[in-house]
């Protein structure tokens, strides 16, 4: 069900060390299928805007996702995202944006993206 799911999001959120505050908005569609958006802000003032467009009811199928990760003066960090509009890249239409560069990339879990964001603080401290 969606809110098994929301639920596993704000958790993933929650068990990040470096979460100062986060707001989440859950838009329930259906039994199996959702939008959740939100803004986190951790320790060192840098943010992530994350938007995910979910069904649920086989496993979890993304329609649409972003996971905009930017520095406290809204640099942007990394994002990952499924816009296709860089179609030589291997993974169409998934990709990650790298300062200029666009890499290759699978659509990541909210949790994965969370990770890299805490090994990025943890390099800076």
């Amino acid at each position: 069900m969606i809110e098994d799911y929301f639920a596993r999001i704000e958790h993933s959120i929650n068990d990040c060390p470096f979460v100062v505050h986060y707001e989440c908005t859950k838009d329930k569609r259906s039994l199996h299928l959702g939008i959740i958006e939100g803004r986190v802000t951790f320790i060192d003032d840098s943010g992530l805007h994350f938007m995910e467009f979910i069904d649920v009811s086989k496993g979890i199928e993304k329609f649409k996702y972003s996971y905009h990760y930017e520095t406290r003066s809204n640099s942007l960090v990394f994002r990952y995202d499924m816009a296709p509009h860089f179609k030589g890249v291997a993974t169409f239409p998934h990709h990650k944006h790298e300062g200029n560069a666009v890499k290759e990339s699978m659509a990541p879990s909210l949790r994965h993206v969370l990770s890299e964001i805490e090994e990025i603080i943890q390099s800076c401290q």
